[in-house]
């Protein structure tokens, strides 16, 4: 038997019994953070939860509606949130072990920095967006735009934060900005589409020779800079296989050293740091904070700018439209519907479940609309991993950062697909409109399109000096959720029925064959 390896890196704190525990490590950090914000009964109920794993939707839906009733009880959740993340979780170095908020301040990096400038000319400022085997471009994109709004697929001020980049090209041109990429090569990041409008990436991904010979090889190809950490000089490396395996860096085990290094790296430009990694289970949690500590480092000394993909399957505040737009497909009588409605009758409460949620309000009146969005078989450690992004996200921009998060549409991704029920159920989601699944190369161009609209619009609501009612508003603008807000039904209770759709679709021309066998049969008979 192979000895293990020993651990490296960002773990789970360990619990009173010795074990890292993901449950015990995740009810304490909402629990840290709803007793900051004076909620000391769901601080003691979450602890005491005996079901967390099929359970713990009702307690991000309850974080959310609490962090609504003021501006400072958001603030005051997300800090004490992420603050339980980093002086809870450990990072272990050759057999020690440190608090994570410790190690990042202990460790200093010896990375030497490579840089390749692209060798195509720059490109003819332009937004293009594939979308089903065609490139949209111009009015023929801004007609889609519409389309999409209109049917309720996208909110409107997607589409109009869209619109304004087809309409202003010269925010395509990012030949003047920096973006760092942590997981740059994450089939949701930006990575393909700012390198062909001509922006300089810094690029963070693991040390795999296979990762850094496509993003290198993209980079060389195009119009734009890649710069990244290397082991060794680039002068001393003599080919580009070597450059290849000497590239990159693993953000869990070393995220101090990486976070040292981006803050040596062009210390005069104006830097946006994009978090785009995504890993199974509690993987994702680990490399998720690595993110945040970086990115927290680069806040607070620098002064980056953030940027996050939402995903739809959360806890959001969300528009009154798209609350009152929800109401109304559930009630309506469409055939869609109508067939649906027996299963609404007979099956069980989780089946068909409304999606439009009471008003929360405020403690100064004001009214908010939410979703619960939360699927829960994708489970704890994914809603963590996201919710810490929305903390992030809001600290940023509290403290005067640019924080570009909005929700990005449910995606055919490889890391999706390769999940037979999700698959499945991708493909029967579509019959409850006004949902649509993208392909990976739309979310990619229109996510990206939404994020330049957010560095060149000064009214974006990216932009810290825009007033927002409370921090966690950032979210409900700019929204591409692909139809999720505004169905009649949670995206939650539509999985096991978009499933039995798919087998429909599948089965349907053998149905089909069934009929005409048995009208051909009884056509002979009778007339015989």
């Amino acid at each position: 038997m192979a000895a293990q390896r020993p651990v490296e890196g960002i773990v789970f704190p360990a619990n009173d019994k010795g074990e890292r525990s993901t449950t015990d490590a995740a009810k304490k950090i909402f629990a840290d953070s709803f007793a900051a914000m004076g909620c000391e009964q769901l601080a003691k109920d979450i602890l005491a939860e005996k079901n967390w794993r099929y359970r713990y939707n009702k307690y991000i839906l309850a974080h959310v509606q609490e962090s609504l009733k003021s501006p400072e009880l958001a603030l005051t959740g997300a800090k004490a949130g992420l603050d339980s993340l980093h002086n809870t979780f450990e990072f272990i170095r050759d057999g020690k072990t440190y608090k994570l908020a410790e190690a990042m301040k202990a460790f200093k990096h010896n990375y030497h920095t490579g840089f390749i400038k692209g060798t195509k000319p720059k490109p003819t400022p332009e937004l293009v967006v594939p979308y089903k085997g065609k490139q949209l471009k111009g009015d023929v994109l801004l007609q889609q735009l519409k389309k999409w709004s209109d049917k309720g697929t996208i909110e409107p001020s997607a589409a109009e934060a869209i619109g304004q980049v087809v309409k202003n090209p010269k925010w395509t041109d990012l030949s003047d900005k920096y973006f760092v990429l942590l997981g740059a090569g994450s089939a949701m990041g930006p990575f393909l589409v700012l390198m062909a409008l001509g922006a300089n990436i810094i690029a963070l991904d693991l040390d795999r020779a296979p990762i850094w010979k496509r993003l290198l090889t993209v980079a060389e190809q195009s119009p734009g800079t890649i710069t990244f950490p290397l082991k060794k000089p680039q002068k001393d490396i003599t080919s580009q296989d070597e450059l290849y395996e000497q590239a990159g860096s693993n953000l869990i085990t070393h995220a101090p050293e990486i976070n040292d290094w981006l803050q040596t790296v062009y210390p005069d430009k104006q830097l946006t740091l994009g978090c785009y990694v995504y890993l199974d289970g509690e993987a994702h949690v680990k490399v998720a904070l690595a993110c945040d500590a970086i990115i927290r480092g680069m806040t607070e000394k620098r002064k980056s700018g953030v940027a996050f993909l939402c995903t739809p399957t959360d806890a959001h505040v969300i528009t009154e439209e798209a609350r009152r737009a929800s109401l109304t497909n559930y009630n309506s009588w469409n055939w869609k519907n109508l067939l649906v409605y027996p299963i609404r009758l007979i099956a069980s409460p989780k089946m068909l479940r409304k999606n439009a949620l009471p008003l929360v309000k405020a403690k100064d009146g004001t009214e908010f609309s939410i979703i619960d969005g939360l699927v829960v078989p994708q489970g704890p450690n994914y809603a963590l991993a996201k919710r810490m992004q929305h903390w992030r996200a809001v600290i940023a921009r509290s403290i005067g950062c640019l924080a570009s998060s909005h929700v990005a549409p449910s995606t055919a991704t490889a890391s999706v697909m390769h999940n037979r029920q999700f698959a499945w159920a991708y493909d029967g989601i579509p019959y409850f409109e006004p949902y649509e699944i993208f392909e990976q190369e739309t979310s990619n161009a229109v996510m990206s399109a939404i994020l330049l609209h957010d560095l060149s619009n000064p009214k974006a609501v990216a932009n810290p000096s825009v007033p927002l009612k409370n921090p966690l508003a950032l979210f409900k603008e700019n929204a591409f959720h692909g139809g999720l807000w505004r169905c009649g039904y949670t995206m939650g209770s539509i999985g096991e029925v978009s499933v039995l759709i798919h087998f429909v679709k599948v089965a349907r021309p053998f149905l089909l064959l069934l009929l005409v066998a048995l009208v051909a049969a009884l056509y002979q008979r009778y007339s015989a």
